[in-house]
């Protein structure tokens, strides 16, 4: 079962998914605004200034007067402000290279040539299948929950064929940072408790039901570690507070303070 990702929207910078007429928020949209991130502030922070160091030369022609005497600071400005998102967008490609290794995988095809910047994750992916020999019975899946009013795309729902967890059904999820981080707990359970899946044709199939959930951790380096993930009652409720965190901040808190009733005026001295 494969469902292409259903068309998302950004709404003041937040995705949703659409199904049927119905806006879902996104699993990732509501654990990103609703758990605060100070490690994510210094990370942005540490790769401007070593993206900076390591474009100096392009950041000075950006930076040098035109014939007028102008600088285009702004520009230079945002140049280095959109570092971080670039960098996201190219390991994003990832995803696409891990879906067509999946899909010759299944199909019993050779897989197809990788280039260098991606090709260790590639490699380690490859040795992944190897040694457990998966059996795939979804690829990013679009799923749902209309009650609780979310929605996310899992990478995978898979069965091991080898090894000691042989014939366990796994919900995975694929991550290529430097770690796999606790909020993974939160994503996978919300998948896991979805009630429907999307299907391409426009019907829903009921949440495939799994006995766990795993992070294949797929770092730059190369190599692969296969973490086992909680994803059950107490991580789901955990996410459904994150959520309401997340509705305070989106929603909520825009019309929480209501006019202000009174003000006593102090008259400055000049």
């Amino acid at each position: 079962m494969t469902s292409p990702k259903q068309a998302t929207t950004a709404r003041s910078g937040q995705r949703f998914y659409s199904w049927r007429g119905e806006n879902y928020w996104s699993v990732t949209t509501i654990i990103g605004g609703g758990i605060p991130k100070p490690a994510l502030i210094n990370w942005a922070k540490k790769f401007t200034a070593e993206y900076a160091c390591d474009n100096i030369a392009k950041l000075n022609a950006l930076l040098a007067p035109d014939a007028d005497g102008n600088v285009d600071r702004d520009g230079a400005v945002d140049w280095l402000k959109g570092a971080a998102f670039r960098d996201r967008d190219r390991k994003a490609e990832l995803g696409t290279y891990l879906h067509d290794a999946t899909e010759a995988y299944v199909l019993g095809k050779p897989f197809p040539k990788w280039p260098p910047i991606v090709l260790p994750r590639m490699r380690a992916f490859e040795r992944f299948l190897a040694a457990y020999e998966p059996s795939y019975e979804a690829t990013e899946a679009s799923v749902y929950n209309r009650t609780e009013r979310y929605a996310g795309t899992l990478d995978a729902i898979l069965t091991v064929g080898r090894g000691p967890h042989k014939g366990r059904k796994f919900l995975a999820d694929m991550k290529s940072g430097k770690a796999i981080y606790p909020e993974v707990s939160l994503q996978l359970s919300a998948y896991r408790f979805a009630e429907f899946v999307g299907l391409p044709n426009g019907d829903e199939a009921p949440m495939i039901p799994v006995d766990g959930a795993v992070g294949l951790h797929l770092p730059e380096t190369g190599g692969f570690d296969l973490v086992d993930v909680q994803a059950d009652e107490e991580t789901f409720r955990a996410f459904l507070y994150v959520r309401e965190v997340f509705r305070f901040t989106s929603e909520t808190s825009k019309a929480v303070l209501r006019g202000t009733l009174a003000t006593d005026e102090v008259e400055v001295a000049a």
